[in-house]
């Protein structure tokens, strides 16, 4: 594969728990003001099948989605839940600790080197006047084990607390927060990734590019092509001009969505030893001794030996050739289709980007009835481009379009973890945060996760904040082309989809969304 232009992944995480001790004035005002203040004792349970047994994709990782499937565009992040929610455990005993645990009990928490691709930081922000309240156990636990910043601060405004996020979070996310002076301290997990594809997926016409261009007779290709001497046979991708990117018709022609477009091809035909190379050479001696009896061209000077000769050599050449735009990995059947493309390996961490999208029903009805092993077999089953991975006695071509997207999405993931059964810490006067400050009132006012996230050419930048036969002629020159079988595999994502961007080598889930509304293409 020809070495493509540097492209960038980049992609940042935000946690934030808002964790609020309120006044007892308050605290009284609230429950009047608020219908449900109980614990749901049908709901809480120690035995949940959402219990992560370890770091790789999980149940719980899919519950948001199937939870919230809206039919629409939606993101999270279940590595910056996770992460948050270890954290909160530190300072909980009781009932609190206990609905935590079953959920994230074995989960392994994982740090990692800041480097200038990746930023993972924690940080608990305390009130000044509240700093007595907190526990130093609780302190300690967080910078040891969390590697956590302790900052205190007025909250006079919130401009330290988001400057840090902004920091952290590469830019992306500059102001989460509006207000602060009702509260008493955050606790912030954010990560910050900058990573490069490891080749892009459809090159882009600049200036400086020394672009091979290809003809399959019928226009010319500027990028990407695959064709077979004297076969009747060709593939290729044209380059990204001028932001001008193909278009593809997406839900059954609801919309026209920009994309990117892939291509490869793998030639296990062996067509001398299929149609025997001396039918071969009886054929094309037949028609190039016609062609010269035509006076075409005025003819030629090689003689039927030789153009035979030559022929067969050129011929031969086809035979176990690979040939791919892009690296991709792919798996499909009758019901789903399956798009695997990696990152660069940075100091060990290789993320991969995942698309999965339902043939038959509708991805409304698939996230319904998917689960963690189903996923997980269909990710295992992914082809890489290897000519051993395809039919024996054909040509495999594989083309596809992949929809660029963006979206934002604010999870209700308060609400979504009390469904699960973590209640106690949300409500007032059953919260045991005994471990985390010795004011006994302590509780969990909001937990936010709002998520971003951008699939491009360039790469992904993401946010998350929970905070025939015949012959003819070419310049007049004689040739045959003969008719090859060929299987087309068709990878368009034309319809919605899911996507999940995890570590290759964990399977740890640091995003999952859904797709239902691309880019527009606003070209004819």
């Amino acid at each position: 594969m020809k070495k493509n232009k540097k492209k960038y992944v980049i992609i940042a995480i935000i946690l934030i728990a808002l964790i609020v001790a309120l006044i007892v004035t308050y605290f009284v005002m609230f429950k009047k003001k608020t219908s449900n203040n109980e614990i749901d004792n049908n709901v809480t349970n120690y035995n949940s099948p959402y219990e992560i047994k370890d770091n790789t994709l999980q149940a719980f990782d899919l519950y948001f989605m199937q939870l919230e499937n809206n039919k629409k565009n939606m993101v999270y992040s279940p590595l910056s839940i996770k992460y948050a929610l270890s954290m909160l455990r530190e300072g909980t005993i009781g009932s609190s600790n206990k609905e935590l645990n079953n959920i994230i009990s074995n989960y392994d928490i994982k740090t990692y080197d800041t480097t200038k691709n990746l930023s993972l930081a924690n940080a608990f922000f305390i009130k000044d006047d509240y700093k007595k309240n907190i526990k130093d156990s609780f302190l300690k636990t967080l910078k040891e084990k969390y590697n956590a910043e302790i900052i205190y601060d007025s909250f006079e405004s919130t401009d330290n607390i988001n400057n840090w996020i902004k920091e952290k979070t590469l830019g992306l996310i500059p102001n989460i927060l509006d207000d602060v002076k009702d509260n008493t301290y955050f606790l912030v997990n954010a990560l910050g990734i900058n990573m490069d594809w490891k080749y892009v997926i459809e090159e882009a016409y600049t200036e400086n590019n020394n672009l091979n261009v290809y003809d399959d007779g019928h226009r010319n290709y500027a990028g990407f092509g695959v064709s077979y001497a004297h076969e009747n046979y060709f593939v290729g991708v044209d380059v990204i001009n001028d932001d001008y990117y193909p278009v593809l018709p997406f839900d059954n022609n609801r919309l026209k969505v920009k994309s990117v477009e892939f291509a490869s091809s793998i030639n296990n035909y062996d067509i001398i030893n299929e149609l025997g190379e001396s039918n071969i050479r009886k054929i094309v001696g037949e028609e190039y001794e016609k062609w010269l009896a035509s006076g075409e061209c005025g003819g030629s000077d090689e003689t039927t030996e030789e153009l035979l000769n030559r022929y067969i050599k050129e011929l031969s050449k086809g035979y176990k050739d690979v040939g791919t735009s892009t690296d991709y990995k792919f798996y499909i059947d009758s019901d789903v289709k399956v798009f695997q493309k990696e990152l660069k390996n940075y100091n060990g961490l290789e993320l991969e980007y995942i698309a999965l999208m339902p043939r038959k029903e509708l991805l409304s009805n698939y996230i319904k009835n998917m689960d963690k092993d189903k996923i997980s077999n269909y990710i295992n089953d992914l082809k890489s481009i290897e000519l051993n991975n395809f039919e024996k006695g054909k040509i495999t071509k594989i083309t596809g379009k992949l929809p660029l997207f963006e979206m934002t999405y604010d999870l209700d993931i308060k609400s979504d973890l009390e469904k699960l059964g973590v209640q106690s810490i949300f409500k007032e006067g059953y919260a045991r945060l005994d471990k985390l400050s010795t004011d006994k009132s302590s509780y969990i006012s909001t937990i936010k996760h709002r998520a971003n996230f951008e699939f491009s050419n360039e790469g992904i930048k993401a946010s998350a904040a929970t905070v025939g036969g015949g012959a003819g002629d070419m310049s007049c020159e004689f040739d045959y082309l003969f008719d090859v079988p060929v299987v087309e595999i068709d990878m368009n994502f034309d319809k919605p989809f899911m996507f999940i961007l995890e570590d290759k080598k964990t399977k740890e889930v640091w995003f999952m969304g859904t797709v239902y509304d691309p880019i527009v293409a606003d070209y004819e």
